[in-house]
């Protein structure tokens, strides 16, 4: 049986959900700013649900429970895409089809490019999901115990088992999917500020005066009230979310799952899923290898365009060197808020490895984390340092990483708790038992039989909470210091303006550093997965 939160727990999330709910539509009423706010967030937020839970679940059952052809590589593929940021993946679409796209300068339709306003950001943020709805509802696909499935095919053929064993245990996670899509847009702004999508995250942002002393958390709009209930509604969605997610109690199979084959129709769905990536990854990636080697000359009155490959190759070899400050700047943030979030993840899952109430600090945490949006991050952290009574905070908070490092811990905080749960979570509780027999003490177990026994699911943690805090835009670029500019800002600033070679260089460099650590991290999880079968 799946171990879910405490019924005492589930009671008080339905409250807050029911006394949110209630606060939020009274509100509402009175205030008609945060009504159009709350409305653009939850149409976008619907709209890429329409998109990504869809493509996502289908994905992940050929993938992972038939016989298609090239499901190994694919995996790769999307698993390496899980940690690209927003601000890349925006980046690669709008290179091609955006104000400034090759294809809209080459079609004459830079004034109404196909990608624009709300289309473009819900488009962009449904295909950066489709990864996330392929993990999670995987997951339900691995978690359907094989011994149902072998016992009903006795009975029934293919097809009724898929419908009636395998999608019923699997629809549990496809809402918590769509729920993990509506808490990961509602608190975004990269995409919606790029597009002029007023969202609640994106009003936060564009309201910050960058200049002065910043003495409260309260946005010019909406009011005080609005934004506390509507922060509070994000994170008691995230708690639903969270609790949908809770590692189980019993460790499920680990029989071979059933391989549903596709019969005669496999190549024309091998050929179509090829077609599917071509289009999810392929035409973005190559929109910005197109931008960094085009070159526009002046002919008599015309302005010919065309690829070069030197021209190419120069702007990615010498992207790195050119903006060499970032990058370390980035890398150094980013590395230190990865050590301090995959040392609070460890101690924070390894409390929560028995579930029920001492998995409610890991739950708290990660729901608020997760629900409040990030230009909120930031101005906590603004609120929290930036105080004209104590020199050493203003000290950290000018002239030191110590703010971004915060925000960036904060964004990569619920990624390690969960990783770092779902391992300890595998550790037989027979064997901690033993030891504890044998003296070994709280720290011992925790160092010996944990961190040492889970040191590739802890070395993948720490690769995950890296990617997610150096991609971290909505959440630092509020509080980055004077002199100190990283990747995420650097760009974000760039792309307001178009995609240009520049921005072509650093987003190609950059998206091959984040699918290189993709892929070390599907390496350090393989052995799991291999005892999985």
């Amino acid at each position: 049986m799946a171990d879910r939160i405490s019924h005492s727990f589930w009671s008080g999330v339905v409250a807050i959900c029911g006394t949110t709910a209630f606060g939020v539509a009274t509100l509402l009423l009175l205030d008609t700013r945060a009504w159009l706010l709350i409305r653009n967030t939850a149409l976008l937020s619907g709209g890429a649900v329409l998109i990504a839970v869809p493509t996502g679940a289908i994905l992940a059952f050929l993938l992972l429970r038939t016989n298609l052809t090239g499901r190994a590589a694919l995996l790769v593929l999307f698993g390496s895409m899980l940690f690209v940021p927003l601000y890349l993946q925006a980046a690669g679409w709008d290179a091609g089809f955006g104000k400034q796209g090759w294809y809209s300068f080459a079609h004459g339709s830079v004034s109404t490019p196909i990608l624009d306003g709300w289309q473009a950001a819900i488009w962009i943020h449904g295909v950066a999901a489709i990864p996330w709805v392929l993990l999670i509802s995987g997951t339900g696909l691995w978690l359907v115990e094989p011994e149902l499935e072998e016992a009903a095919i006795l009975d029934t053929s293919s097809l009724n088992v898929f419908l009636s064993v395998t999608v019923s245990r699997m629809l549990p996670f496809l809402s918590a999917a769509a729920l993990w899509i509506f808490v990961t847009v509602g608190t975004e702004m990269t995409v919606s500020d790029l597009y002029q999508v007023r969202t609640f995250a994106e009003e936060i942002y564009i309201d910050v005066p960058f200049a002065g002393t910043i003495n409260t958390l309260e946005p010019k709009r909406p009011t005080g009230i609005s934004t506390a209930l509507i922060v509070s509604s994000f994170v008691a969605l995230t708690l639903l979310l969270v609790s949908r997610l809770v590692p189980p109690e019993h460790f499920p199979s680990y029989a071979r799952r059933r391989v549903f084959s596709l019969g005669r129709r496999h190549w024309l769905i091998t050929w179509g899923i090829a077609a599917l990536v071509l289009v999810l990854i392929g035409v973005p990636m190559l929109n910005v290898a197109y931008k960094a080697g085009l070159i526009v000359e002046q002919v008599g009155s015309q302005r010919l365009r065309h690829w070069s490959p030197a021209s190419f190759l120069q702007i990615v070899v010498g992207s790195p060197q050119q903006f060499r400050e970032e990058h370390g700047w980035t890398l150094l943030i980013a590395s230190l808020a990865a050590t301090a979030s995959l040392v609070l993840g460890a101690l924070l899952g390894w409390s929560a490895r028995r579930g029920r109430l001492r998995a409610l600090p890991a739950v708290a945490i990660t729901a608020i984390c997760l629900g409040i949006p990030g230009p909120m991050i930031g101005l906590s952290v603004i609120w929290l340092l930036n105080r004209d009574g104590s020199d050493l905070l203003v000290w950290l908070y000018d002239r030191t990483i110590f703010a971004p490092w915060l925000a960036m811990l904060i964004k990569a905080l619920p990624i390690s708790i969960m990783m770092m749960w779902y391992a300890f979570r595998t550790i037989s509780d027979e064997l901690l038992e033993h030891a504890s027999s044998e003296g070994a003490g709280r720290v011992t177990r925790f160092l010996r039989f944990g961190l040492a026994f889970r040191w590739r699911p802890a070395a993948a943690t720490w690769l995950a909470a890296f990617a997610i805090a150096s991609g971290d835009l909505a959440a630092s670029i509020l509080v980055v210091p004077p002199g100190i500019t990283t990747i995420p800002v650097r760009v974000f600033g760039l792309l307001h303006s178009g995609v240009d070679d520049q921005v072509a260089g650093i987003c190609l460099t950059t998206v091959w550093g984040f699918a290189a650590i993709g892929g070390l991290l599907l390496w350090l999880l393989r052995p799991a997965q291999r005892r999985l079968g």
